[in-house]
């Protein structure tokens, strides 16, 4: 829950808390609380006791303003103060991404746009962000592409490069013609517990269907790309993992019933509003240096082949974009990777009929989902390579 009363300038992978000391002294030790940090002592003591009582009433009581008191007493003992000022060397809470995103929709009233499309369990917004150049007569239609990230709160990189790929269209990229809708955040709810709590939290954070379990708060949340209609647990059981799960407690959870969750039915609304222009959905997960596309993708040899060939466009781009850093390899999902059934890329493809869908695992350079926040730059050029590639031939 962070109870340290010193945010750390450093962490090792435990997440145990440093501080700095004069280099004569050797530069860095294990936070032990010394005494000019007493009166935190009392925040400690106060901070434990409330919390675990703050969650409780915020679980089993309706009371109106019961999740400000939960989300004040927690953010004060794991949140700095939001600046709206982002570094691509760092990663970033949610509530500074927001304010970054406002910020830059001021400063670029012209081409972009934010659009609230949803609303999270935990009351936090779910927005997507349209970059739009250019007139075109209005009886011609604009065609579009639909870029998701952070649908999985663990994947840091996921959300930061789709971040730092906004910045960089605005900045060196024309892409008159073409409407493009970026989604950094579908999952903040997750994304936020991954910063404030358990790092490597996965799901969104809905209630357990079972009534035991949500009286105290367990097994929370449903796996985002596993809660979407098309195939909705298919051959899924308790014992099934990879392809999703039926336990609450999994971290594949399908949800209890297709589209069940909010930031589900978000994106499926949003998509199905704008389905006649939009000729690409692309999603952005970490790690894997891979893209892939659904199964079965058509049963038309010619669209079949298309989709390969493109597929290994894209990730020889991805590749180029990363100054021969990163290399990817391609295929279907099913031979690349796993099979996910109720997942976004099969409903974008099978339910919507978008004619290119992929998903694209960012790199892990052995680090896995700990990507170095140093190297968000690299893989966000790599992301406008891709678009750059895969716009024309839509």
């Amino acid at each position: 829950w962070g109870f340290a009363i010193k945010r750390g300038k450093i962490r090792d992978m435990n997440f145990r808390r440093y501080e700095e000391l004069p280099k004569e002294s050797g530069g860095w030790r294990k936070f032990e609380q010394p005494s000019n940090y007493s009166r935190g002592k009392s925040l400690v003591l106060a901070s434990g006791l409330s919390i675990p009582c703050a969650i409780y009433f915020y679980l089993n009581t309706k009371v109106q303003g019961m999740h400000h008191a939960y989300d004040v007493l927690v953010n004060l003992v794991t949140k700095e103060q939001a600046t709206g000022e982002i570094s691509f060397t760092e990663y970033h809470r949610v509530e500074e991404i927001y304010m970054w995103l406002k910020n830059m929709e001021m400063a670029n009233k012209d081409v972009m746009e934010l659009i609230k499309i949803g609303t999270t369990h935990e009351n936090r917004d779910i927005l997507v962000a349209k970059l739009s150049v250019g007139q075109t007569n209005t009886n011609e239609s604009r065609k579009a592409i639909f870029l998701e990230g952070g649908i999985h709160g663990r994947e840091w990189i996921s959300s930061a490069a789709v971040i730092n790929l906004l910045q960089l269209i605005l900045e060196k990229w024309d892409h008159r013609g073409c409407d493009i809708y970026l989604l950094p955040l579908a999952n903040p709810d997750g994304y936020e517990f991954s910063h404030s709590s358990r790092r490597m939290w996965r799901k969104n954070r809905g209630r357990s269907p079972n009534i035991l379990l949500n009286t105290f708060g367990l097994c929370k949340g449903t796996d985002l790309n596993r809660n979407f209609p098309t195939f909705w647990g298919e051959d899924v059981t308790n014992f099934t993992w990879f392809e999703g799960s039926r336990l609450s407690c999994a971290e594949t959870y399908i949800g209890a019933h297709p589209g069940s969750e909010p930031e589900t039915k978000a994106i499926i609304d949003f998509v199905t509003q704008h389905r006649e222009e939009l000729s690409a959905y692309v999603s952005i997960h970490s790690f894997g240096n891979v893209v892939v596309y659904p199964d079965n993708y058509s049963d038309k040899p010619d669209v079949q082949s298309e989709v390969e060939m493109m597929a290994k466009k894209l990730a020889e781009s991805l590749e180029e974009g990363s100054g021969g850093e990163d290399r990817y390899e391609s295929g279907p999902i099913g031979c690349v990777r796993y099979r996910a059934v109720g997942s976004v890329e099969d409903w974008a493809r099978h339910a919507m009929g978008i004619k290119w869908v992929y998903l694209v695992e960012l790199p892990s350079n052995e680090d896995g989902f700990f990507f170095p926040s140093e190297e968000i730059p690299r893989v966000g050029s790599s992301l406008l390579n891709f678009l750059k590639t895969l716009v024309p031939e839509m």
